[in-house]
This record gives structure tokens, C-alpha cells and sequence, in this order.
């Protein structure tokens, strides 16, 4: 008990880490899987100005926008890469139920497909592992209540198992896919994983789309199709730029032609074809490939 109250104040200390070791957040982005420029950022000090500040590196460098305007309605739609209130909720409830008694830190690992935030130790045990792989964590008991209470005071966490509810919630409304929950069968961490939204995903097929070179008009037509689902609305010349061309070509020239006479793609103001800002948009948002 002395333990954990000297634990709920002492890691709001300035130095927490003199008291606990590697009491800190540490962000990786690690853009490539070798390692080749990946950076790194600690974030040390009182337990909710690590929060605080860690949260605030991830929403101005990790987390990005695309704004897609679709041709049948009038409101763009905002996706972002991550959702910023899951990724809160879930930095959050790391530092909440984290063990500052296991001399290990909190890790958010940045890749391009996805976000890996882990803490030591895992969930507790009356948490099932087929609660897990349904997504409902339900707490019967809180590792630090006191830290609870604390951050709770200061607006940063909720509490009363409201969090995952937030997360699932937040990834829905993006349009992302579903988050999961790991931990190993000795529950000696927590791992939740959160899915960068598809179409900021950069696939082999997006590597390939941008270098110039000769395409069949099949292929081209591909190509185009995939870098309006990633870039949204575009114009010939902007389109042609994201190919890899200097000039919009003859062949991109006739591969949107077919398109258009497909109904796959179309002018975005119709009544103003000729128009210098005009953009090529796809007539339906869906899952091709």
C-alpha cells in the first residue's frame, strides 16, 4: 500500500525517474523496417507533462490529413492517418495502468502501417483472452488507482472503462479498421495496435505508380484510379505530375478517356469542362485494387 501511494505522487515528481526508473514515454517513427530514418523522442518529467507533451509531438508530426471532395455531395470528407482521440485514449490508459514498479518505458513505435503502443505489465488476468480478441476490456480492479485520480483531476483520462469504447468509436468514425489488443500468455505487456487508414498506406503498387516509366494504357488506367483514391480530386496536369510525368502524355490522355467512358472517373464541374481549375474525380469511392 506504502507502495502505491508513494508511486501516485512521486511520478508527478520533476524527476520521477530518480524514484522509478525509465518512468517516461518514448516515440519511435521508424519509416523503414531496417531502421533507416528512424528518430527518437523522449519525453521525461512530470507524468501528465509527458503525457501532455508526447501527445503534442504525435499530433503535429505523426498524425496527417487528406481531404477528399466528393462529387455528390458538397462537404468534403477528413481522414486522417491516425485518429487523434484514440491515439489520446490509448497513450492515456498506458500511462494509467503501466506498473512504474517494472523499470521499462512506455513505447509508441510509428510505422507505416500502423501504431504500436506497449506498456509493462499486460491487462489483468479477469480480462480473458477472448475479451481481448473482442475488443471488450472491462477492469474489475484499477493497478493505480491513485494515478487514476490524479489525471482524472486534470482532465487527461475519464476513467469507468471509458476508454476502449472511445478508441473503437474514434476508428470507426475515421474509416479505419478495427484496433487490436495483445499481450502474451504471462500478461507481461500490453500492446494496442492501431491500423493506419488504407489510403495512406504507400504499397508497392504506390512506389511503382510515381517513377516514369513505360506503362500499357491497362496499367495506366490502374494507376490512375489508385493515385485519385490516395490524393482525392486532381487535375490533368497535377495527376500526370503524381505519375511521374512532366507533361500530361498522349497515352494518359487517352487511358482518362476510357475511364471516363467507363464511368470510373469523371470531371468534377461538369458544366465547366474547359475550366483551368478543373479536376478529374472518381464518380465512386470504393475498394478497388
Amino acid at each position: 500500500m506504502e507502495t502505491a501511494i508513494k508511486c501516485g505522487t512521486d511520478v508527478f515528481n520533476e524527476r520521477p525517474d530518480d524514484f522509478f526508473p525509465y518512468a517516461r514515454i518514448e516515440v519511435v517513427d521508424r519509416p523503414d523496417p531496417t531502421g533507416i530514418g528512424m528518430t527518437e523522442k523522449i519525453f521525461s518529467g512530470p507524468l501528465d507533462r509527458q503525457l501532455r507533451d508526447a501527445l503534442s509531438y504525435i499530433k503535429n508530426y505523426i498524425i496527417k490529413e487528406k481531404v477528399i471532395k466528393l462529387p455528390d455531395r458538397a462537404e468534403a470528407v477528413r481522414i486522417f492517418n491516425l485518429p487523434y482521440a484514440a491515439v489520446e485514449e490509448s497513450l492515456s490508459n498506458a500511462v494509467y495502468h503501466k506498473s512504474y514498479q517494472i523499470g521499462e518505458p512506455i513505447t509508441v513505435t510509428v510505422m507505416p502501417d500502423r501504431m504500436e503502443i506497449t506498456s509493462l505489465p499486460g491487462p489483468d488476468r479477469t480480462i480473458s483472452n477472448d475479451d481481448l480478441k473482442k475488443r471488450h476490456l472491462v477492469a474489475r480492479r484499477y493497478r493505480n488507482r491513485r494515478i487514476g485520480d490524479i489525471l482524472k483531476e486534470l482532465k487527461l483520462v475519464e476513467g469507468r472503462n471509458t476508454g476502449i469504447p472511445t478508441i473503437l468509436r474514434a476508428m470507426e468514425m475515421n474509416g479505419s479498421e478495427m484496433p487490436l489488443f495483445e499481450t502474451d500468455e504471462d500478461r507481461t505487456y500490453c500492446t494496442v495496435i492501431l491500423p493506419v487508414h488504407r489510403r495512406f498506406l504507400q504499397t508497392e503498387k504506390n512506389a511503382i505508380q510515381k517513377k516514369k516509366q513505360r506503362r500499357s494504357l491497362a496499367e495506366l488506367k490502374k494507376c490512375v484510379i489508385i493515385t485519385l483514391e490516395e490524393n482525392g480530386n486532381l487535375s490533368t496536369s497535377e495527376l500526370a505530375r503524381e505519375l511521374g510525368y512532366t507533361k500530361v502524355t498522349s497515352t494518359l490522355a487517352k487511358a482518362l478517356k476510357e475511364l471516363m467512358a467507363e464511368g470510373i472517373v469523371q470531371y468534377l464541374e461538369q458544366e465547366k469542362v474547359r475550366s483551368r481549375n478543373q479536376k478529374i474525380c472518381l464518380v465512386q469511392i470504393d475498394n478497388r485494387k
